[in-house]
């Protein structure tokens, strides 16, 4: 078992919520031999930061927010993934298995330049945009418990 960091969108965690299951083969972000080389890591808790960043960038390009929902499961090789940036695929997953759910402060003002300077682009390119950077470096996640979803998506 592993921690499995998901990027969402807002729709997606509401469905996930809703059904009660998040599908099988979607795109989720974990520590990885090669995600660890690639960002120079040995300790386990940086690395798991770093892959909650990762998959916070993903949910930036699809949904134009950071939300991410942590969960415990068997990740599942994703043949066309990125080794640098730990991808993996998610395997179908109950909401019972959702430990948390971290999301930008609302209103974040440095949110909305990093999603209209990633739209449409892949990760890595993604991850060295300077307005990305930005918001990295400059705002941090808020935790929140899997029964705040609600609130998360208010926020």
């Amino acid at each position: 078992m592993s921690l499995l960091f998901v990027p969402v969108t807002q729709e997606g965690l509401r469905s996930w919520v809703s059904e009660g299951r998040w599908p099988a083969g979607e795109a989720a972000f974990t520590v990885t031999a090669g995600l660890e080389d690639a960002f120079g890591v040995s300790d386990p808790e940086e690395a798991e930061r770093i892959a909650v960043l990762v998959a916070s960038v993903a949910a930036l390009i699809r949904g134009g927010r950071r939300l991410v929902v942590v969960a415990e499961a068997v990740p599942v090789p994703r043949p066309s993934a990125d080794p640098d940036f730990g991808e993996v695929s998610t395997p179908e997953l109950p909401y019972a298995a959702v430990s948390a759910i971290f999301a930008d402060e609302a209103r974040q003002p440095l949110v909305a330049p990093a999603a209209a300077a990633v739209a449409g682009q892949a990760l890595a390119q993604a991850w060295d945009e300077p307005a990305v950077t930005a918001l990295l470096s400059g705002a941090d996640l808020l935790w929140h418990g899997p029964g705040e979803w609600e609130s998360v998506l208010a926020g």
